[in-house]
């Protein structure tokens, strides 16, 4: 049995905004179709993009401004294929003019 290595992933290590658009994009599309406190599972699979902590984290700031709750995503490695699991959850929309104040 193959013994894996693990090497942290930074944001100096991969061509930054690239990664994150990737998965933006995918988790903006799936979740385009939420309503408010709605749920979804979404699942990303790639070969090309190593977990980073350091993206995942801008991702869950950029969708909660965006009114999505996103957790920092668990992974599973099959061989060479890793596949990632975000939890997605619409928050209620806020109007400024709706405000009592």
């Amino acid at each position: 049995m193959e013994k894996f290595e693990y090497k942290k992933t930074t944001k100096y290590d991969i061509d930054f905004p690239a990664y994150c658009y990737f998965f933006l994009e995918k988790l903006i599309q799936s979740s385009n179709c939420l309503k408010p406190y709605d749920k979804l599972d979404v699942e990303i699979k790639t070969k090309a993009h190593e977990y980073c902590y350091d993206a995942f984290e801008l991702i869950a700031k950029t969708m909660k401004r965006k009114g999505i709750l996103t957790r920092i995503p668990t992974f599973v490695r099959n061989k060479d294929t890793l596949c990632y699991k975000f939890k997605l959850e619409k928050m209620i929309n806020v109007e400024y003019d709706d405000l009592p104040f």
